[in-house]
């Protein structure tokens, strides 16, 4: 998997216009799996520089994700959660919200970054064994998101089948 990878189903924000540093970073022929030590110490370096580049935390979280590191990938997603949140112009807590609390369709930007990583809270729970916490977080995004957009049915269908198991 090579660093621009981690980019993939990433929302570019409202703008379209990618900083060049990012533009730079998504250029990089690195190999993730094979150095994850220089893809993290990118993409932190990448955190520091760009500190409101959604994008920079949902590669972050991933990275975290695919490298088993599920406690700092969902401080990561934390994070990305409040971020969006905050410039979309909702609360962070995802436990308030409903349908009415910000136009969730069509799903852009900030707001399709959030609901995405609402899916990888429910996904990197998941992986963690914490399938009641999973399945409450997917319920919630299937709430904001009936229409689908970020694929969360796949994990929430995931989630099923192993509560299912128990």
């Amino acid at each position: 998997m090579q660093l621009r990878d981690l980019f993939d189903e990433v929302s570019r924000g409202d703008s379209q216009v990618i900083p060049l540093e990012l533009q730079q970073l998504l250029r990089r022929d690195l190999d993730v799996s094979s150095d994850w030590r220089s893809a993290e110490d990118l993409l932190l370096t990448a955190r520091e520089r760009l500190p409101h580049q959604l994008e920079v935390l949902v590669a972050l979280y991933k990275l975290y994700a695919y490298s088993n590191r599920f406690d700092e990938a969902l401080q990561v997603i934390d994070d990305t959660l409040a971020l969006a949140s905050q410039q979309a112009g909702f609360t962070a807590d995802w436990r308030q919200l409903d349908e009415n609390s910000a136009s969730w369709h069509p799903a852009r930007g900030a707001l399709r970054t959030y609901l995405y990583s609402l899916k990888a809270t429910g996904f990197v729970r998941l992986r963690r064994g914490d399938l009641d916490e999973a399945w409450t977080v997917l319920l919630k995004l299937q709430q904001l998101d009936p229409m689908d957009q970020v694929g969360g049915s796949v994990v929430r269908d995931m989630a099923e089948r192993l509560l299912e198991d128990d």
